[in-house]
């Protein structure tokens, strides 16, 4: 491998040397290298071969996973002063756009995906929970969506936990689940990619109706 890449650096050489002086063209030796493709960034994809059967998978980027999860972010600041609706729109409209760009990623990125859409749902539940202040108002509210009294309560006021910790206990998870925000329109970027690409995955009934709707 090191004797490869060495020779590869020489070659890199001499194919920089020929589009510089013949073609008179200027290279950019920052974004230049000599590196296994699934290293390389390349329209915030990166491709690897499987040494099996030669099939190629279209991957994203460590770049790319990290400006997705860095807008999501931004898209849902734990401040936010709005309503949900408003802040699963600016989302949705984000991942719109995104899903279309990305779209030929292959199935080996569903795991990425699902992670991607589980973090952007635990912000929202972080987001709602301090939307709710009190801690009298969030048992209420769990209550309200089918938590059990008594384990919404000791939940609630159990130690001091903070918001992002409460966001991904059992009771909030299971009080604000998937079908909550599948209700309020949110896409599900594992789901979106699933139907647009006819991938052989079962997506949840909520949101495997609102997507044939919404790409039909």
């Amino acid at each position: 491998y090191v004797r490869s890449q060495r020779s590869g650096q020489r070659g890199m050489v001499g194919i920089m040397r020929f589009i510089e002086k013949r073609l008179r063209l200027k290279v950019n030796a920052d974004k230049s290298a000599v590196a296994r493709p699934e290293e390389r960034h390349f329209l915030g994809f990166r491709l690897r071969r499987n040494p099996e059967d030669g099939s190629v998978d279209v991957l994203l980027s460590k770049r790319s996973k990290e400006r997705a999860d860095r807008r999501t972010r931004e898209l849902t600041p734990r401040n936010w002063g709005q309503s949900l609706r408003d802040c699963i729109g600016g989302l949705n409209a984000y991942l719109r756009g995104w899903g279309e760009f990305f779209h030929i990623c292959s199935e080996a990125e569903l795991s990425t995906l699902r992670g991607l859409d589980a973090h952007i749902r635990r912000r929202l539940r972080a987001l709602l929970l301090k939307q709710w202040k009190r801690k009298r108002t969030r048992a209420k509210r769990l209550i309200q969506l089918g938590v059990r009294p008594k384990t919404a309560w000791q939940t609630v006021y159990k130690g001091h936990r903070r918001l992002w910790a409460l966001s991904h206990t059992p009771v909030v998870d299971w009080g604000l689940r998937n079908a909550f925000f599948a209700a309020r329109g949110l896409i599900f970027l594992a789901d979106w990619f699933a139907v647009r690409n006819g991938w052989s995955v079962f997506a949840p009934a909520s949101s495997a109706m609102q997507l044939s709707l919404r790409l039909g």
